[in-house]
């Protein structure tokens, strides 16, 4: 297990390079709530990466990501970036999603097939890029 600093960190360039590998120009920026900037054919994206390891809770086996912000522990909205980046740092995979999708929750669970499609990355990517420009 790797201590949080760590995992985000670690987090962070599994998510840069899978967006690399995707031809998307990208850099770490670590700006208040975005870790990542992208660029794309519309413009700058904002993504707030989050990481998570495998975890085993009796029947409730898979990733559990924090999706709060500061210390009052806020939802994070589309004032604070556009993406979230849900990183299952075992399996070096990462699930794109809008932030508006995620309606105000302030934890997001994920079952580990999620993580297994080949093509995540992109299609995720290819709906976060549909519902921000459609």
């Amino acid at each position: 297990m790797y201590k949080a600093v760590e995992a985000g960190k670690i987090g962070e360039l599994i998510c840069m390079i899978r967006l690399m590998k995707m031809d998307v120009a990208c850099e770490i920026v670590h700006m208040d709530t975005t870790d990542i900037v992208a660029q794309t054919e519309h413009g700058l994206i904002r993504i707030q990466v989050k990481s998570s390891q495998f975890k085993r809770h009796g029947n409730k086996n898979g990733y559990q990501f924090s999706l709060a912000y500061g210390g009052n522990k806020r939802p994070l909205t589309k004032g604070h970036c556009d993406l979230i980046a849900f990183v299952a740092i075992d399996r070096e995979r990462v699930l794109f999603k809008p932030v508006e999708c995620l309606k105000g929750q302030l934890t997001k669970r994920f079952l580990p097939q999620k993580f297994d499609r080949d093509d995540v990355e992109l299609k995720s990517w290819n709906h976060c890029m549909d519902h921000l420009y459609s």
